[in-house]
C-alpha cells in the first residue's frame, strides 16, 4: 500500500473516530441530528471513492450515486443490530427513492455473496447491496464496529455519520432525511 494512502486512510479514520466514537455528538450542530444522535461534519468532507461488486450484477462506485442523497451504510449479516435496521432502511429507501434518495449498504462478510444473498432475500431489501469481502473500503471507512452510518450529500460529501443501529423508518429519522434531502 501506498504512503499517501496510508495518510488518506489515517486521516479519514482520526477524523470519524474522533467524531464519531471518542464523543458522538462532539461536532452536532444541526439540533435535528443532534436528536437522532447523528454527528455532522461542519465543513462536511469528501467520501472516498471506491468501486465493490453489486449484489445482484457487476459492480458500482460511490461516484455512481454522485447526484443522488446518500446513506452509506457498513453492516454483516452476523451483526444483529444491522438486520435488525435494514427493513427501516429499507422503507426510508422506499419513501425517498423518487426524490433523489438512495441507501447503499455495504457488506463486510467474507464469504460475500453466498454469505449475503439468503439475507437480503428474507429481509426484502431492494436498495444495493455491495460486498466488500476483503474488507479494504470497510477499512478505509473505519467500519470496525456495525453498523456504521453516513449521510452523503448530492456532491458525495459526508455530512454526518452514527456508529450504532438506528430506527431510519421513526418520525424523527424521516422527519430529517426530508429536510436533508429538501434542502440538498
Amino acid at each position: 500500500m501506498k504512503i499517501s494512502s496510508l495518510v488518506r486512510i489515517a486521516g479519514l479514520y482520526t477524523i470519524i473516530a474522533t467524531a464519531l466514537l471518542i464523543n458522538p455528538l462532539a461536532r452536532a450542530h444541526d439540533p435535528a441530528l443532534h436528536g437522532f444522535q447523528m454527528s455532522t461534519f461542519e465543513p462536511p468532507f469528501p467520501s472516498p471513492d471506491f468501486e465493490l461488486p453489486l449484489l445482484e450484477s457487476d459492480s458500482a462506485s460511490l461516484e455512481t450515486y454522485r447526484g443522488d442523497f446518500v446513506l452509506l451504510n457498513f453492516w454483516a449479516t452476523w451483526c444483529p443490530p444491522c438486520l435488525e435496521e435494514m427493513p427501516s432502511m429499507e422503507s426510508a429507501y422506499q419513501k425517498f427513492k423518487d426524490r433523489g434518495f438512495t441507501v447503499v449498504a455495504i457488506s463486510s462478510d467474507e464469504g460475500g455473496a453466498d454469505d449475503v444473498t439468503p439475507f437480503i432475500e428474507k429481509l426484502g431489501v431492494t436498495f444495493p447491496i455491495l460486498l466488500d469481502a476483503d474488507k479494504a473500503v470497510s477499512s478505509e471507512y473505519g467500519a470496525h464496529n456495525l453498523p456504521l452510518s453516513f449521510l452523503l450529500n448530492r456532491e458525495g460529501q459526508v455530512i454526518a455519520g452514527a456508529v450504532g443501529e438506528r430506527d431510519w423508518s421513526s418520525e424523527e429519522a424521516l422527519s430529517v432525511l426530508d429536510e436533508l434531502i429538501t434542502a440538498q
